[in-house]
């Protein structure tokens, strides 16, 4: 009898352990099946690239905000003859006869931001060049979302050659929906005003989880942008990065350069050790999506308050754990 009973006793437990799991899991499933959304691209690099001169005025009408009048017409003549650039022209329509995938994409990505912001209002998607700025790969200004295709052409892909491949390593297509979702989000994401690390860290995880809430069926490692490798050391290695910071009293220092070790773009994390190469760039938003993470999990807030939220109380109230 008592072995029946303790056998009942733990199938609820588990029960409720898995509720719990899958309640935690999905927080961010939610249903936008009735929401509607427009995604609208206006292939200006198609119309643009390798026209005749003879069809500037035409163009310069169709895309007016192109087009500012301190340049001289005879700039625009040379970019359309530009040797380089009719050569990127031949790889991005090669990679891109059409965006119909990314449409799919982009159109589940704007229903989940109506979800949580019912005035969004979906922008025109307008696809241009970088002119080899590979930073620049997507710019939400207003109505319009500026979309640089050529910085989606695929990390192995000949344009790129020579750009070290922790940056080429997110020069890919299904990177598109990230970056449109990160320029719209920081439109939303005010910085920090503090000049400490951890508050740092903790405003890059309020951007981090709006990419949880806007694109919840994308990988971890493709929102924030790791390798297979990368993604797995940090997973391994959070418990030990969060001790490093610690230690070396890291959370509360404001010294800059700390920004180049553990927030910026980089190869790798600067913890002046021989593995630091098999660490990724970054680590502090890493971390500092964690915070977020485990702060939502323990306490009802709708996104928007989670944005206007000071990141120290956000870090007090999240009991964060790291992994082990």
């Amino acid at each position: 009898m008592f072995r029946q009973n303790n056998n009942f006793i733990l199938f609820v437990l588990l029960i409720l352990l898995i509720f719990s799991s899958c309640h935690n899991k999905n927080i961010l499933q939610v249903d936008v099946s009735n929401i509607s959304a427009k995604v609208n691209i206006n292939r200006f690099d198609k119309n643009f690239y390798g026209a005749s001169p003879d069809d500037l005025a035409k163009i310069k009408q169709s895309y007016p905000y192109m087009f500012p009048a301190r340049i001289p017409d005879s700039i625009w003549v040379k970019k359309m003859q530009d040797s380089l650039l009719l050569d990127l022209k031949q790889e991005v329509d090669r990679i891109f006869p059409n965006l119909d995938a990314q449409k799919s994409q982009i159109g589940n990505l704007f229903k989940h931001i109506k979800y949580y912001y019912k005035d969004f209002k979906e922008p025109e998607i307008l696809t241009l060049y970088s002119d080899w700025n590979y930073m620049r790969r997507a710019v939400y200004v207003d109505s319009i979302e500026l979309l640089t295709l050529d910085n989606f052409l695929g990390s192995n892909n000949r344009i790129y050659k020579g750009i070290p491949m922790y940056i080429r390593q997110n020069l890919i297509p299904e990177r598109i929906p990230v970056e449109i979702a990160n320029s719209i989000i920081d439109t939303k994401v005010a910085p920090t005003r503090s000049k400490n690390l951890l508050n740092k860290m903790v405003n890059a995880g309020k951007k981090l989880y709006l990419l949880d809430a806007f694109l919840p069926q994308m990988t971890d490692s493709l929102k924030i942008g790791y390798n297979a490798k990368k993604m797995q050391w940090i997973q391994d290695n959070e418990e030990d990065v969060w001790i490093y910071f610690i230690e070396n009293e890291l959370l509360y220092s404001a010294d800059t350069k700390l920004d180049m070790r553990f927030m910026n773009l980089a190869p790798y994390s600067k913890f002046y050790t021989e593995d630091d190469a098999k660490s990724p760039g970054r680590v502090g938003q890493y971390i500092g999506w964690q915070i977020v993470r485990s702060f939502m999990k323990k306490n009802k807030v709708s996104l928007q308050q989670l944005i206007h939220m000071d990141e120290e109380e956000i870090f007090k109230k999240s009991g964060y754990k790291p992994k082990k």
